[in-house]
């Protein structure tokens, strides 16, 4: 019964390694709490400072936990269900039990790449971090990220794009909203795929908590892309664990003498796979998921992979990239036109940019007003406006102050 899987990651003293091993030792939580201290004692490798832990029958916590799940609408997936990732179940620690909110994927037979980076991090990561994480999900792929500042919490917003599902991993109770102003983002993620974590409602994002969340995004990915990295981050830690566990890891080239990308530069002189864009990523796994996976910067292969995965036409939408045919002779003897007669094109822009660039007037006016005009919580309009600054339709001035450009 859940109460018991509960009753086991609630003991005291005994961590991920151990509750793996009392597993692979006795089978079943249900199993476990049955056993008497005898049992316990005469079984190989039984390590006493479990004992202490194990002797406490009281269900009482479990129950509490679990009643409120039942209030929150979280899930449970425990080390023995049929739906629990062999992926996942086939790293060193799994965990026992996990917690979620929203639709869990059928992640063995999807391609799911976990995307990972420095909160602090630069205007350069963050629109990598969306587009590839845009391409990777409009490709076929699923984005698993840990949804927090910077390029985390990017790469998830680019993958909501597309209708494929879209996982972020806690490092505290699937109920509790970190960072908050990610609240939106972690409701849209919900309703589209799912919020996981190993740890029971309502903890903490406790520091100590986050090294250990990475080993399930990397536990639960084919592999492992590293947007932009310091030397120490725990994005690093990630891709290390993903070499542990078999896995690929990916990396984008970053800007040479920047801090925020020398770890990720020194994963690519470490024999790290360079990728340029999201495709580069999924094309690796193309055979191991046949018609799951098209180039999505092509109208047609994304029509194909998602009536193969849907059963039905897709919808309207806008390729990543448009690839239209050039003609050479075009480009080697261009029309001789007049300066009035050619007009300028805006690149397009996702709702949210769409809807900051409209807020916006030639006069500068505060960051704070356009939250007021568009109605979009403050980190959006954060993330909008540094992608206009980056398309060159926005500028920003002192005082926490943008003005538009090309008006």
């Amino acid at each position: 019964m859940l109460k018991h899987w509960i009753w086991l990651t609630t003991r005291p003293g005994i961590g991920v390694h151990g509750r793996v091993a009392l597993l692979r030792m006795f089978g079943t939580a249900e199993h476990i709490y049955e056993l008497k201290e005898r049992d316990y004692l005469e079984t190989e490798s039984f390590d006493r400072r479990w004992l202490e832990g194990l002797l406490d029958k009281s269900l009482a916590e479990a129950e509490k936990i679990l009643s409120v799940c039942d209030d929150k609408g979280i899930s449970l997936l425990t080390y023995a269900d049929r739906a629990y990732p062999v992926r996942l179940r086939n790293i060193p620690d799994p965990p026992a039990l996990l917690y979620y909110r929203g639709m869990l994927p059928d992640f063995d037979n999807e391609a799911a790449i976990g995307i990972v980076g420095s909160r602090r991090c630069s205007a350069y990561g963050l629109l990598q971090a969306k587009q590839f994480g845009k391409l990777i999900a409009a490709s076929g792929g699923i984005v698993i990220s840990g949804g927090a500042r910077g390029i985390d919490s990017m790469a998830l917003r680019g993958a909501l794009d597309s209708e494929n599902p879209v996982v972020c991993v806690l490092g505290c109770g699937a109920d509790v909203v970190y960072p908050p102003e990610n609240r939106e983002l972690f409701r849209q993620i919900t309703s589209r795929g799912c919020i996981l974590s190993e740890y029971q409602p309502g903890t903490r994002p406790n520091p100590g908590n986050f090294p250990v969340r990475n080993r399930i995004i990397s536990g639960l990915s084919l592999g492992i892309l590293v947007v932009e990295a310091p030397e120490k981050s725990g994005a690093l830690i990630t891709a290390n664990l993903a070499l542990e566990q078999g896995r690929d890891v990916f990396a984008i080239p970053g800007n040479l003498g920047v801090k925020s990308c020398e770890g990720s530069n020194r994963l690519i002189r470490d024999g790290a796979i360079v990728v340029e864009n999201g495709w580069d990523v999924l094309r690796e796994y193309e055979q191991m998921f046949p018609g799951k996976l098209s180039d999505g910067r092509s109208r047609e292969a994304m029509e194909r992979s998602f009536m193969a995965r849907f059963g039905r036409p897709a919808p309207v939408y806008t390729p990543v990239v448009v690839e239209e045919a050039v003609d050479k002779k075009v480009i080697d003897n261009p029309e001789n036109r007049n300066y009035s007669d050619v007009k300028e094109t805006k690149p397009a822009l996702t709702g949210d940019e769409a809807a900051v660039y409209e807020a916006l007037t030639p006069e500068a006016v505060l960051a704070d007003e356009l939250v007021v005009k568009t109605g979009l919580p403050a980190q959006r309009v954060a993330a909008a406006l540094t992608m206009l600054q980056i398309r060159k339709l926005a500028v920003k001035e002192a005082g926490n102050r943008c003005r538009a450009l090309g008006k």
